[in-house]
């Protein structure tokens, strides 16, 4: 017996456990299974307690998700590879500097963490006047005034005398770089009795004279028109209406037939036959719907078509076929909303070995046991990335999904339906990031009436 709506989110980071042991490789039969000991509440493992209380504030959702999606970028920075490189001064170049480190940070998920190649520039002996790049913009213009004796100043400085051996180094593959050194050496020589002034700065490259005072006002002159012109152009475009592009594909398109506002009326008998078998709320009203949020769903050539209920908690999924005609209506309602506190909570969503979106199967909190329909197999696979764009009645947004769908059967006789759907994404908007779980069943499409004729744009 499903438990009342308050209780589904009276747990911070929700309360689902990765089931263990075994998988189905399509539908599992329903099981009760007791949750195994590895979850933050019942969703997830139970390596550490977690607690909270949802109070439906509009508000409290935004402030938890906000919070979620800070989680998120230190969960992905964890799991990105520690591959880094400095680069070299546009002077410093051939030969092979790659090396291997180990690791500077302790793994999160246990084990060793592999050894890391990191790219080698050359060293930052100091700041101010004694750089690398410094060194080695004085070692290319030798001819410079001042060049030598900028090395002569410096000579004996560690941060010298460290950049000299990997100059050194450099030179035994670089000729270019052999050359400049032994003219160096050269000029070092014949002003080795000079005294050194370690305060000296960088030496500086004198700028050619102008070849006539005329030849500067041109150019000058030349420059100003053009941003006048600029600064006009701009006005006058700032000064017109902006108009946002509708999203294509999405408002009252030909490629789709919907759009924000319009109303269809759905047969309610397959909600009627699911009640009492699904965790799927049923629709409101008298079968009349009113889409409030039309949405497309992008995965490379792959696209679904969503329409949302008023309140954003249900919405019809379906997929045209190459007819142009729907050929697979669900209906999702939500089942349960989590925001992960930190990045070990999304590693018990989106690990890539252990997270529980794309496990091989899932299970609710009423302990059913569900398998994953996408991808059916004994092992976990990645979740399915998918671009969301939402066309809202005056704005469009866009949001990234990490998603997988699990399915069991019903048990009910037909005409109910056959098979209850549990979708789980991992969302990710602008700011915010959340985890969502949604119930769902199949709608033949004879049910719905949807427009006969291609919208206008």
């Amino acid at each position: 017996m499903d438990a009342p709506e308050r209780a589904w989110g009276q747990y911070s980071s929700g309360g689902y456990a990765r089931p263990g042991g075994g998988s189905t490789s399509s539908y599992s039969a329903p099981s009760r299974r007791a949750p195994v000991s590895s979850s933050s509440g019942a969703y997830s493992r139970r390596s550490y307690a977690g607690s909270g209380y949802t109070t439906g504030s509009l508000g409290d959702q935004a402030v938890s998700r906000s919070l979620s999606s800070q989680a998120l970028r230190n969960y992905r920075a964890v799991q990105q590879p520690a591959e880094t490189y400095a680069r070299r001064p546009p002077s410093y170049a051939g030969g092979s500097d790659w090396t291997t480190e180990a690791p500077r940070r302790p793994p999160i998920w246990g084990g060793e963490e592999p050894t890391r190649r990191v790219r080698r520039g050359p060293a930052l002996p100091g700041s101010g006047p004694l750089t690398a790049v410094a060194l080695w913009a004085a070692l290319n213009s030798l001819s410079s005034p001042g060049s030598a004796e900028y090395f002569h100043n410096y000579q004996y400085d560690p941060g010298y005398v460290q950049w000299r051996r990997e100059a050194d180094r450099e030179a035994g593959h670089n000729p270019a770089v052999a050359a400049r050194l032994d003219q160096l050496d050269t000029q070092l020589v014949q002003i080795e009795g000079q005294p050194r002034n370690p305060s000296a700065g960088t030496p500086v490259r004198p700028s050619p004279a102008p070849a006539g005072g005329s030849g500067f006002i041109w150019p000058v002159l030349f420059l100003g028109i053009v941003f006048l012109l600029l600064l006009w152009l701009w006005r006058r475009h700032m000064a017109q209406p902006v108009v946002a592009p509708a999203a294509p594909g999405l408002a009252g398109s030909a490629a789709t037939r919907f759009r924000v506002g319009m109303t269809m009326p759905v047969d309610p008998s397959p909600f009627v036959l699911a009640a009492g078998l699904t965790k799927v709320q049923p629709l409101e009203g008298s079968g009349m719907i009113s889409v409030e949020v039309v949405g497309l769903l992008r995965e490379g050539s792959v696209l679904l078509h969503r329409l949302y209920l008023p309140g954003g908690k249900a919405f019809f999924q379906f997929h045209l076929g190459a007819d142009g005609q729907p050929d697979e209506w669900r209906y999702f309602s939500r089942l349960d909303e989590v925001t992960p506190a930190d990045n070990q909570e999304w590693g018990l969503w989106l690990d890539p070995a252990e997270g529980m979106i794309g496990w091989p199967s899932f299970q609710t909190k009423d302990g059913k046991m569900y398998g994953r329909v996408w991808a059916p197999s004994d092992s976990r696979v990645p979740p399915r990335k998918m671009e969301e764009t939402l066309q809202f009645v005056d704005h469009v947004e866009q949001r990234q999904l990490q998603m997988m769908l699990y399915g069991g059967p019903t048990g009910g006789a037909p005409p109910a339906p056959q098979t209850e759907y549990i979708l789980v994404s991992a969302i990710e908007a602008t700011g915010q990031a959340w985890v969502e779980i949604y119930a769902g069943i199949d709608i033949n499409p004879a049910a719905l009436t949807l427009p006969s004729v291609p919208l206008a744009a």
